[in-house]
């Protein structure tokens, strides 16, 4: 196991870091052991009106964590970030319509951008205005090969059926009604000046007008708050009344002496949406009533979570020269067999592919993991790593000493390789304030630490186990390297992760004259490395979904997570579906937003899931999913002889209900539908005839009835005989 040490407080803040805790803003100027050197801003306090005055102060590191953990510590700006406008939107708040029309619009500069290269096109709008038609064609064909390798891409997911993206479904179907070349002019221009965020159009500052003017909105609300009370109108009788009002108000206004313009009558859609445009709370106060509103809305919860280390970091992949056996043993049966697949865990013996991470200073390993084979972009997942306390890895593998190394890398190291040069990697890096350096393929030299990290994961471990793969074939001979694997994956990452933290981290290093646990432990007190906080992780690595809120508030994964911003929103603004952001390291608190609105942060209900993670989460599941096989059959044995014992009591009594034999469901049939009145029965019966008529037509009734046909007389008499049947 791991020495146990005394938990430290995250650095979360850095100097001229500027930050907000619920209404207080402040700024750090400077870093102490006993906490941050803070300047508090003026602030109002909203509940009294009162005007507090700035002032500076300390505020300790574990009061900084505390806040982070419930959700109320917001970063304002960072000074190693990129100055952000106020007016631009970020990434992580464009939704998808918002990204297939910039991706669009992108395929065609890049089009428009490779013909100028070629020479087809030259940079002047007259010349775009011209060749319309070629640049439509080229971008086009670019934009569908776009959308083509994003639907292979989906695919790649070890047999899993996985559903379309809304993203790319939105990419597709979207109207492309433009030819004219002065917009491809300005397209290029404006990409040319400001990258790619100069494609995004003010798509989302649509649909923001009124349909009826102020008069009309102001009727409806006069005509809805007269018609609510607790008789539980119906939506149609709302909009009969609110029409009822307008024609009313229309005639009236023809009649006036100088007549005035009519109102527009408000369709069904319309007043529907002004009745649940209203606050629940004040719609079911007004329909149910206080007690009954308060029982059946009133939020649930639990009431009352190079010169300094990581300058440089360098990250590449490493396919191990060793066959391990891909079986589903003991450390992956919690995991679903559509991850087995992706992981590749058949049984047979494969060589993995592992992601790592080196800090040049310390040369300390940040980050280490196994990359499943079709993995597109690995980098989010070693990056996400690199902040992380690694230490109960170390402690489920059995390693002696910790594994504490983690914080924000100021630059990090890669090669051109297709995993590295997505839009996901550039976005990644550059949302967290990291520095690209960007290697040229097939140039290790220029990243040596980290391939020097892989030369020695091969002397140094690999070398003690059989199944070992050769450079050539000269080399293996007659060796079976897959028949002679011997260890399997679970065994090879216990095994990997205690050379990290118990051969590695210890050993002293040529280069630094010390271990690089001792280099980290130095490097910590020279310059404490910064970390981030839990809302930056989330919008960097969290995992997106869409969520109903109920009274409990937003559940997700086995959670409830609540708020009083978020019941807020549910309460007053009609709001029930929300978009939310989820990051594994952390899941007592989650990110939420509305439609297009702002990312807020909504902790957990129980505060004991504060600060925990996801592998915790599933700890805790795994051990009440746990019951003995006796208690099950115990349970099943229960339910079988109570359900024998009410069946043989009901047979005594007579109340068992037995099943219908088929006379008896014709006559059930028959006397259900005896009274059915009915224009087939009408005819059957023949024209109505009163009770008394025969008395007053007297004997020329009786000989006219006499004289009739046997056939005709039989009718009414056979009809007679059926309804007297029918009615026995």
């Amino acid at each position: 196991m791991a020495a146990p040490f005394k938990t430290r407080s995250k650095v979360l803040l850095e100097k001229d870091c500027e930050f907000a805790i619920g209404i207080r803003s402040g700024k750090v100027l400077e870093l102490r052991p006993e906490g941050y050197f803070v300047f508090w801003g003026e602030w109002t306090d909203p509940t009294t009106g009162e005007c507090h005055a700035s002032d500076a102060g300390i505020i300790s590191y574990e009061a900084i964590a505390t806040e982070n953990k419930l959700g109320t510590l917001h970063v304002l700006r960072r000074p190693l970030a990129a100055p952000r406008d106020p007016k631009s939107v970020r990434r992580s708040e464009r939704n998808a319509d918002e990204i297939a029309r910039q991706r669009l619009k992108k395929s065609f500069v890049l089009a428009i951008d490779e013909m100028i290269d070629r020479g087809e096109l030259r940079p002047v709008r007259d010349d775009f205005c011209n060749k319309i038609v070629a640049i439509v064609a080229a971008g086009t064909q670019r934009h569908r090969e776009y959308l083509a390798a994003r639907s292979m891409r989906n695919a790649k997911r070890g047999g899993a059926k996985i559903p379309p993206d809304p993203q790319l479904e939105k990419a597709s179907n979207f109207e492309k009604g433009f030819k004219s070349g002065h917009t491809m002019w300005k397209w290029y221009r404006q990409w040319k000046a400001r990258g790619d965020d100069a494609l995004f159009d003010s798509y989302r500052n649509c649909g923001g007008h009124a349909r009826y003017d102020e008069t009309i909105d102001r009727l409806i609300d006069r005509a809805l708050n007269r018609l609510w009370d607790l008789e539980r109108p119906t939506v149609k009788f709302f909009v009969e009344c609110v029409q009822a009002e307008i024609d009313a108000e229309n005639e009236h206004r023809e009649r006036k002496a100088v007549p005035e313009g009519k109102l527009r009558r408000p369709g069904y859609d319309y007043i529907a949406g002004k009745v649940h445009a209203l606050a629940p709370v004040d719609h079911a106060l007004r329909r149910l009533g206080w007690d009954k509103a308060y029982n059946d809305m009133h939020g649930l919860g639990l009431g009352t979570v190079a010169h300094r280390a990581l300058e440089r970091v360098e990250v590449d992949e490493y396919t191990i020269d060793l066959f391990v056996l891909m079986q589903a043993t003991g450390l992956f049966d919690h995991l679903p067999l559509s991850i087995q697949r992706i992981i590749g865990l058949d049984g047979s013996s494969a060589r993995a592919t592992i992601s790592a991470a080196i800090d040049v200073y310390t040369r300390c390993l940040l980050a280490l993991q196994i990359v499943p084979v079709g993995a597109e972009s690995p980098l989010a997942q070693t990056i996400e790593m690199i902040y992380m306390d690694k230490s109960p890895i170390a402690d489920a593998a059995g390693a002696r000493f910790d594994w504490p190394m983690s914080g924000a890398p100021e630059a990090i190291v890669l090669d051109r390789g297709s995993k590295y040069i997505t839009d996901e990697a550039y976005d990644i890096l550059a949302s967290l304030g990291i520095t690209n350096i960007g290697a040229p393929a097939g140039k290790p030299w220029l990243k040596p630490f980290i391939e020097r990290l892989f030369r020695t994961i091969h002397t140094d471990l690999l070398l003690r186990f059989s199944g070992r793969a050769f450079s050539n074939v000269v080399e293996r001979g007659e060796n079976d390297a897959q028949g002679r694997a011997t260890l399997t994956l679970e065994a090879f990452l216990g095994w990997l992760v205690r050379w990290t933290v118990d051969a590695y981290h210890t050993k002293p290093h040529a280069a630094l004259g010390m271990s690089p646990a001792q280099a980290w432990k130095k490097a910590r007190k020279e310059c404490t490395p910064r970390s981030l906080t839990s809302a930056e992780m989330r919008e960097a690595f969290g995992a997106r979904s869409r969520r109903k809120a109920s009274r409990k508030g937003l559940r997700t994964h086995y959670l409830d997570y609540q708020s009083d911003a978020l019941m807020d929103m549910v309460l007053k603004q009609h709001q029930e579906e929300f978009e939310i952001l989820r990051w594994g390291g952390d899941i007592g608190a989650i990110s939420v937003r509305a439609d297009n609105g702002p990312w807020f942060t909504v902790p957990a209900c129980d505060p004991a899931w504060l600060g925990k993670t996801d592998a915790e989460l599933r700890a805790w599941l795994a051990e009440r999913a746990e019951g003995s096989d006796e208690e099950r059959r115990a349970r099943r044995d229960f339910i079988l002889d109570a359900s024998a014992e009410s069946y043989r009591l009901k047979r005594l009594t007579g109340l068992i209900s037995l099943p219908r034999t088929a006379d008896d469901l014709d006559r059930d049939v028959a006397r259900f539908s005896r009274f059915t009145d009915t224009a087939e029965r009408r005819h059957a019966a023949g024209p109505y005839r009163d009770l008394f008529d025969d008395l007053d037509e007297g004997t020329d009734a009786s000989e006219a009835q006499g004289s009739r046909s046997p056939d005709s007389h039989s009718g009414p008499d056979a009809a007679d005989d059926t309804d007297q049947g029918s009615m026995e």
